[in-house]
């Protein structure tokens, strides 16, 4: 019977039919075949799924992204970090990835990264010496910082999904999203002493006046994590208040202080983030009736003791665990991983030993990872729509950077505490 519901989910994907539909016609398929419950049991599973106070907080902080693309705030903070890091080798590409995290901590969101500060960053850098594709694969791959460095739309979802407190992978998230910037930023480094073509590319000297001055210029842009991140982790409000937060903050910026956002957009704004948000929050509901026959046909407990008979290795499990996501995180929906495949996987790396906070953080890590890896990784995608350069040359650009995140992976996964230590201080 797992291989009826499945096996027929996977056939319905593969010939084109819409994620959500695929997992509502397997799941009806399997309930009709073995008579399990009333069929009325779809539509209030449907419903069910969607009644989830967290998963408010996904189209908030696509509003919130919007509001500060549009508003100025990604242009003062690329200007910002140009002041920051521009003196280094390869200055450019180490703005584009600082601003990238910087954007991450305000928006959690690695399409809406990319758009942001591929639209700024790729036109720049093409125009002082990079060639199309490695401005936007650099670009492209720092988008993958926005869902990794809090706050986070996929951990969102995780954690609503797996019961696991988002307010702790937020924080477990924090260091690896810092040292994964850092790898990127030395990749990058590295390349451009390497390329003359970019390393003779002139620096911005450094200066402490014009980063002072850059510094107030975005100040309010810079202070706005302070306020999301701090009100989250002191206990003031959850993630999904300081999403409304966070765009009530935006815009009041956008409105009254950079003068940038129009009362006649908002709207459109709000229509974007519906269409951004509708299509994960429908797969959520889809995917909700689906763990529904999970837990009832006990099949998640048939794989975990699968798995567990004949995985005794934590190590191993990882290591089979990743590279399992690598491969899944580039053919799948984010939502849809972490809905349909958690449920599956997870247990048995629990009933492991495994800590369900480190193996939270490292799934939603794990999956970012496909957001740039070939065929189906979406930031490739919006890098296309964005800048115009090829699909295959975006795939080229992003290679040496898709090989960093996975190494970084791979050290995260065996350094636990990289994900566990902040938690355990803060909480």
């Amino acid at each position: 019977m797992t291989v009826l519901l499945l096996g027929s989910m996977l056939i319905l994907m593969f010939t084109g039919i819409q994620i959500a539909f695929a997992i509502l016609a397997s799941s009806t398929l399997f309930l009709l075949v073995t008579d399990m419950q009333p069929l009325f049991i779809i539509p209030q599973k449907l419903i069910n799924g969607l009644d989830s106070f967290p998963l408010i907080a996904v189209p908030l902080f696509i509003v919130a992204g919007d509001l500060m693309d549009k508003g100025g705030i990604s242009k003062r903070l690329v200007n910002w970090c140009e002041c920051l890091v521009g003196s280094f080798a390869g200055g450019l590409g180490g703005v584009a990835i600082v601003a990238s995290a910087v954007f991450a901590a305000l928006t959690g969101s690695g399409p809406a990264t990319v758009a942001a500060i591929g639209a700024i960053m790729v036109p720049s850098m093409v125009e002082r010496g990079y060639k199309d594709y490695e401005a936007t694969g650099l670009v492209t791959a720092s988008g993958a910082l926005g869902p990794i460095i809090p706050p986070s739309i996929p951990m969102i979802l995780y954690g609503s999904t797996m019961s696991v407190s988002i307010p702790r992978m937020f924080s477990g998230a924090l260091i690896p999203g810092i040292f994964i910037t850092i790898l990127l930023l030395t990749t990058n480094n590295i390349r451009s002493k390497r390329i003359p073509r970019i390393n003779s590319i002139p620096r911005i000297p450094f200066s402490w006046k014009a980063l002072g001055k850059s510094t107030i210029n975005a100040i309010w842009a810079l202070i706005m994590p302070i306020i999301v991140l701090g009100g989250i982790y002191s206990g003031i409000f959850t993630p999904t208040e300081a999403a409304a937060i966070a765009c009530v903050y935006g815009l009041i910026i956008g409105l009254f202080v950079y003068r940038e956002v129009k009362i006649t957009e908002l709207p459109k704004y709000m229509a974007n983030a519906m269409k951004a948000s509708s299509i994960g929050v429908f797969i959520t509901g889809a995917a909700n009736l689906m763990g529904f026959i999970f837990t009832n046909s006990k099949i998640t407990d048939a794989i975990t003791n699968a798995i567990v008979s004949n995985i005794t290795s934590q190590s191993v499990y990882l290591i089979t665990l990743m590279l399992f996501l690598f491969v899944v995180g580039s053919l799948m929906d984010t939502f849809a991983t972490i809905l349909i495949i958690a449920p599956l996987a997870v247990p048995a790396g629990i009933a492991l030993g495994i800590d369900p906070l480190f193996l939270g953080v490292l799934f939603v890590i794990n999956l970012v990872v496909g957001f740039i890896t070939p065929p189906f990784g979406c930031n490739l995608f919006i890098a296309t729509a964005i800048t115009g350069v090829k699909y295959e040359q975006v795939v080229k650009g992003v290679l040496p950077y898709m090989i960093t995140e996975i190494v970084a992976v791979m050290i995260i996964a065996f350094c636990p505490w990289m994900i566990t230590w902040l938690p355990s201080v803060l909480f």
